[in-house]
């Protein structure tokens, strides 16, 4: 163990923990690199998902973009006030309301 390690603790459930425990004594090596094998394939696995922009891309032919343009008459500075626009009660579209 070259790298600085944390101390840490974990609760496992009783069937893990002896499955843990039982391949430890079978391939001489201990639960907590067992859990530190299986931590670190979970952490580079999980970023290669988050880095995938593609699993939050929206197909180019969903329905969604039809409504681009669809609200041409509103406020021209909706997208920078909106919140008065959508909790103020009254608020007039032609006027200044504060």
């Amino acid at each position: 163990m070259d790298e600085k390690m944390v101390r840490t603790q974990v609760y496992l459930p009783r069937d893990i923990y002896e499955q843990l425990k039982q391949r430890a004594n079978q391939e001489g090596i201990t639960m907590a690199h067992q859990i530190r094998e299986a931590l670190t394939q979970y952490v580079v696995e999980t970023e290669v998902e988050i880095d995938d922009e593609s699993q939050y891309a929206i197909p180019d032919d969903d329905p969604i973009w039809d409504m681009i343009g669809m609200c041409k008459d509103g406020p021209e500075d909706g997208s920078v006030n909106h919140d008065k626009y959508i909790y103020t009660r009254d608020w007039d579209p032609e006027g200044d309301v504060s």
